[in-house]
């Protein structure tokens, strides 16, 4: 029996046999002259691609005294803030050596568990005595830290930006920019979308933030009294006793009560406990001794924290 299969080869023709055509584009195709039950096809599994969600903040910082009431306003903030569709912003600001790289890691510990997808965390080293990090590669790391592979980072800030944005839109991601110059390093690292939450760390007030990106700003400054007597109390238990809380308050107050200052001056007594308080205090109270007296024995340290007090007390 011959068959006519209209939509072959010249339509209408009589054919023998039986004849098929497949036009467009197909995964599975089977030809078969009879076919008795179900046909399966068996290919690989999909493949699930796993984001690798960052986990960048350094250990928090044992023996932190103090800032309270700073930490109760940064936790109100980030409670209160984004409701709106506004990205949040937090600039902590004051000068060298005060304590706000401190304060930013003790917060991010404490709200670490309300960002799943991520915390991110970069140094800018806009005070350092060589070149700060430029934006486009603190973007190369966040992108790296997102599990984007080197040769799909573009080359250019603003696609870094637009493709960091992409990633982190919709997600709830901890960034924290630690050691800000200018708002420049951090623009480009703002999240587009609410739901992150990003903390600055600036000497300056980087007002540009504020006017633009809705910023709010915390200005520290010094601790307390019996802050700075609890914090040198803290750091030198179970290496020194017998010390007149009197003599801990004249020492913190030639620290000027800067957390850094008061934390050298600390280790210094805890690693001399032979050497009387009185003793430290009468150095501290010689100009020509002070970066001696507050410096470490490491050279590359000694020199930042001549650095860093300069600074503190020219200001």
């Amino acid at each position: 029996m011959e068959d006519v299969l209209p939509g072959g080869p010249g339509d209408g023709t009589v054919r023998g046999g039986v004849w098929s055509d497949l036009s467009g584009a197909a995964r599975d195709v089977v030809q078969a002259g009879q076919v008795l039950g179900g046909v399966h096809f068996h290919g690989p599994a999909p493949v699930s691609v796993e984001v690798p969600v960052p986990r960048q903040l350094p250990g928090d910082v044992s023996g932190f005294v103090g800032r309270a009431a700073e930490l109760a306003e940064l936790d109100a903030l980030h409670s209160s803030d984004g409701r709106d569709g506004v990205v949040p912003v937090v600039v902590i600001a004051g000068t060298a050596g005060v304590g706000k790289t401190s304060l930013a890691v003790r917060l991010a510990h404490r709200i670490s568990g309300r960002f799943p997808d991520g915390q991110l965390f970069v140094n800018l080293r806009g005070y350092d005595t060589g070149p700060p990090l430029a934006p486009a590669a603190a973007l190369e790391r966040f992108l790296r830290a997102f599990g984007v592979p080197a040769p799909a980072i573009p080359a250019g800030l603003e696609e870094r930006a637009e493709l960091y944005r992409s990633l982190v839109a919709g997600k709830q991601v901890l960034v924290v920019l630690d050691n800000a110059a200018t708002v420049g390093q951090v623009r480009p690292l703002l999240p587009g979308t609410a739901g992150c939450l990003t903390v600055v760390t600036s000497r300056h007030r980087l007002s540009g933030l504020a006017v633009r990106d809705g910023a709010r700003r915390i200005t520290l400054g010094m601790l307390a009294e019996q802050e700075s007597a609890d914090l040198i109390a803290a750091a030198t238990r179970g290496y020194r006793t017998g010390d007149d809380p009197a003599q801990i308050a004249e020492l913190a107050r030639l620290c000027a009560r800067l957390p850094l200052a008061l934390r050298i001056a600390a280790e210094r007594a805890a690693t001399h406990p032979l050497l009387a308080l009185p003793e430290l205090t009468a150095q501290l109270r010689d100009e020509s001794t002070l970066w001696e007296a507050l410096s470490s024995p490491d050279q590359e340290e000694a020199d930042a924290v001549r650095t860093v007090f300069a600074w503190s007390y020219r200001t």
